[in-house]
């Protein structure tokens, strides 16, 4: 017999280590055999830049990105550049990272500790919690062992590793940890100073807003929060895993309290913590889209110039079918129950996929669901739509990436509602940096990343429904339709086409639009293919401001906080958004209070002017009282006019409105916004007293004529009764009145409540009134009528609005109808 393997041994060469031919001499199973066109272009592109250190490879969902990194870091293994690093987003998706590598020869282990990983034998697989946590093995830190080596490194789906990063580089104290209470006490005073009614609501347990530590208060407690952190810090206690990172660089933190929680986060995610990480000499990312690219540097360290030149394949465009619809949108009469009963019965027929932001909004579809998967069990729940069987309708909550649900496991995708931020540093970010479109990056990042769920390849198709008002805000706006990827775009652009031949039909006329993409209808294929053609891929984005955030976090970990402090300021300074400007401005103050507190209020000042979110300053804010006696109907027509240019943006608006005039624990703060907006687009003048000076009702009404409404806001209440505290909130925001507007303005007393009876140990504020449940209904409905007459061209025309404010019940004289009186009393 001829012995083969010696003849082997003494013919061989150095292992390959360019792409193409690395991977034509691995030992492949059946279908593995070529690499794909897109793939290949990738790889090619990353072998002529292969020595640098930081590379992002951006390929659309279901692109083989998988496979691509698996050869990237085989090539770095061969090239003596190891060991090799993949990292996952979650442990389902390490099972298919090995699975994939088994398919393509490509050896690979979960024991980062074991011979393999570390002789650079085979490639370790982890997911994204084992690289990034406070106990990471992978820090110099480490109290046990040796720190893992990483000589190369793919961060596979970096949108989900830095959801992670974010998480396990931060602390999370719960109202169950015994620290809880004792930091809430610390800064009970200092709340207060941000909001006496967000304070009362996290001391007694209530849903509500977040409220923040003002970081003056931070920087001169930190080192008593110290002490009674450290004590929770035990192997089976809450902060175990988390506290070695963040206590490095508590002072360089922000706290946000809310009544189930304390957040405390640090000003950029301390990363130089995972040493290993930072000591790679070759890191690379992957993703199929990130609507912001700066999260890189901010997030990971990554190297700015090497962000702003992803490795992308030629074109864009290739990408799975989606007819994407917003049925509001190309109907706003429409109903949301109307259209979620059209999708179930669609789902007789096809597997459909809703994605909702909670459990409480699943329970809109709970009745006619064969599934509905919470984080504990969507695996097993995307197993079962993958097993080729027909099961119907499928919900699963906030979970919009690292699932794959490919050809018939999902033929029909719904995106019921825009994903919320829950955490109280992620309700506070989200505000900071929404847009003047109300959506944050984040939530168009997790928006894309639900539309791609339904195809995982260039083969693939899916209908894609956007359910809600705000959702239905995408396709038509474009300061958040440019946001999303080159691809994603172009099928949002064909979908406003397909919804200009469909405009004001019924839902079964959309279903049957539907129904011919899912039928397979030929003209709608090769329209489709036609959209994807010869799309450009976008050019990746750093913003100045990302920068200055990273490098002045860095200056201040090396106490030159001087430097942090010039630096941001030179970033608020060039930037031209003044929500964003404020937001660096607060940033800015941060550092400067750590070396001078009064320099530090003095830019506070500044930064509030602009953006009416970050912390209020301790001299306080401002009162600008509102005008008395504002014609209403030509104020609401002069707005109208000066804010919307189309009829189907005017009711899109006013649709968002109604969506959070909602009695909803979860969402107060939305429905206090909710209640300004609707002041004022029915042409009063409307404000957010509490919110925006930290004094007076949490929303105030200027009805003409030297009337006023003095409003609290009690929608996250479940009491049977209105309770004492609630009622003494209304009396005070009446003395409140009192003390800033004329003597002979006419203030009336307003709570939004469940109930109309009080408390027996609760005494009424006279001639209050209540907007219940039935009447913040009905003022819904009348503002919908009013907006779809508007609709009709005359919102510019000040005597068709008063008459349409007249006659849908919204003129400032006719308003008290959707209240009630307070009357009885419950022991």
């Amino acid at each position: 017999m001829v012995d083969f393997g010696a003849m082997l041994a003494s013919g061989a060469d150095d292992a390959p280590i360019e792409p193409r031919e690395l991977h034509s001499q691995l030992t492949k199973a059946p279908g593995y055999g070529y690499l794909r066109d897109v793939q290949g272009q990738v790889l090619s592109k990353w072998h002529e830049r292969r020595d640098d250190r930081d590379i992002i490879i951006k390929v659309n969902t279901g692109g083989g990105k998988t496979i691509d990194g698996l050869i990237i870091l085989q090539s770095y293994l061969n090239a003596n550049a190891g060991p090799a690093l993949f990292v996952a987003p979650s442990d389902y998706l390490v099972t298919q990272v090995i699975a994939e590598a088994e398919k393509i020869g490509i050896a690979v282990t979960t024991n980062v500790d074991g011979a393999s990983y570390l002789n650079s034998e085979a490639i370790g697989i982890i997911n994204a919690h084992k690289l990034v946590n406070g106990r990471t093995v992978f820090s110099d830190r480490r109290p046990t062992r040796p720190r893992v080596p990483i000589g190369a490194v793919v961060i596979d789906d970096v949108h989900a590793a830095i959801a992670t990063t974010r998480e396990k580089l931060s602390l999370t104290v719960p109202r169950s940890n015994a620290a809880f209470m004792p930091l809430l006490e610390l800064f009970a005073e200092d709340l207060k100073t941000q909001s006496s009614d967000s304070y009362l609501d996290v001391r007694d347990d209530r849903r509500g807003a977040p409220v923040r530590v003002p970081f003056w208060a931070w920087r001169s407690k930190v080192e008593q929060v110290r002490e009674l952190l450290r004590l929770q810090t035990g192997e089976k206690q809450d902060l175990f895993y988390d506290w070695p990172a963040v206590a490095e660089v508590l002072p360089l933190c922000r706290a946000a309290f809310a009544n189930h929680e304390l957040t405390i986060t640090p000003h950029c995610p301390p990363i130089d913590h995972v040493t290993s990480f930072m000591e790679a000499k070759h890191r690379v990312f992957l993703t199929a889209t990130l609507a912001d690219d700066s999260v890189l540097v901010t997030d990971f360290g990554a190297a700015p110039a090497s962000v702003q030149s992803p490795i992308t394949p030629l074109t864009a465009g290739d990408i799975g079918e989606r007819m994407i619809l917003a049925p509001q949108e190309i109907n706003p009469a429409l109903s949301a129950e109307e259209i979620r009963s059209q999708i179930v019965d669609l789902s007789k027929m096809v597997n459909t996929v809703v994605l909702v932001p909670s459990t409480p909004w699943a329970e809109k579809w709970k009745a006619h669901a064969a599934i509905v998967a919470t984080k504990d069990d969507i695996e097993d729940a995307v197993k079962k739509l993958r097993g080729r069987k027909h099961i119907g309708l499928v919900v699963l909550v906030n979970r919009y990436d690292g699932i794959d649900l490919p050809d018939d496991a999902c033929r029909v995708l719904v995106l019921d509602g825009l994903p919320e931020a829950f955490s109280p540093e992620d309700r506070i970010s989200s505000t900071l940096t929404r847009s003047s479109s109300g959506i944050d990056d984040r939530q168009v990042q997790r928006i894309e990343q639900g539309m791609g769920r339904g195809v995982r390849s260039n083969e693939d198709h899916c209908v894609v429904f956007l359910l809600g008002p705000r959702l239905a805000q995408l396709t038509v706006d474009p300061r958040t339709v440019t946001r999303f990827s080159p691809a994603t775009q172009q099928q949002l652009k064909l979908s406003r086409q397909v919804a200009s031949n469909m405009d004001n039909l019924p839902m079964s006329g959309i279903i049957k639009t539907v129904k011919q993409a899912l039928s397979r209808d030929k003209s709608w294929v090769e329209l489709a293919l036609r959209t994807l053609r010869n799309i450009a891929p976008a050019p990746g984005h750093v913003s100045d401001a990302a920068v200055a955030e990273r490098e002045a976090y860095a200056l201040a970990q090396n106490g030159n906080l001087v430097a942090a402090r010039d630096r941001i300021g030179s970033a608020a300074e060039a930037e031209q958004d003044e929500a964003s400007a404020g937001r660096l401005l607060e940033l800015q103050a941060t550092y400067a209070d750590m070396t001078n507190p009064e320099l530090g209020q003095q830019i506070l000042t500044q930064a509030r002017a602009l953006n009416t979110n970050v912390t209020k300053p301790l001299a306080g804010l401002t009162f600008v009282a509102l005008e008395a006696h504002s014609p209403q109907a030509a104020t609401c027509a002069r707005r109208l006019g000066q804010k919307y240019s189309t009829a189907a943006g005017l009711r899109l608006d006013v649709e968002s409105i109604i969506e959070d005039l909602v009695f909803d624990e979860y969402r107060t703060d939305q429905t206090e916004e909710a209640l300004r907006r609707c002041g004022e687009f029915i042409g009063l003048g409307s404000q957010r007293p509490e919110h925006d000076t930290n004094t007076g009702p949490d929303n105030l009404w200027a009805l003409g004529d030297n009337e006023f409404w003095v409003i609290e806001a009690k929608t996250g209440a479940k009491s049977a009764a209105i309770a004492k505290r609630d009622m003494g909130q209304l009396a005070t925001s009446m003395l409140w009145f009192g003390k800033r507007y004329d003597p002979a303005a006419r203030p009336v007393p307003i709570m939004v409540h469940r109930a109309v009876a009080a408390y027996s140990d609760a005494t009424p504020v006279t001639g209050m009134r209540i907007i219940t449940g039935r009447g913040l209904g009905e003022l819904a409905a009348a503002l919908r009528a009013f907006a779809t007459a508007l609709a009709e061209g005359v919102w510019t025309d000040p005597q068709a609005v008063a008459k349409l404010l007249e006659g849908h019940g919204l003129s400032a004289s006719k308003l008290v109808d959707f209240t009630t009186p307070q009357r009885g009393v419950k022991n």
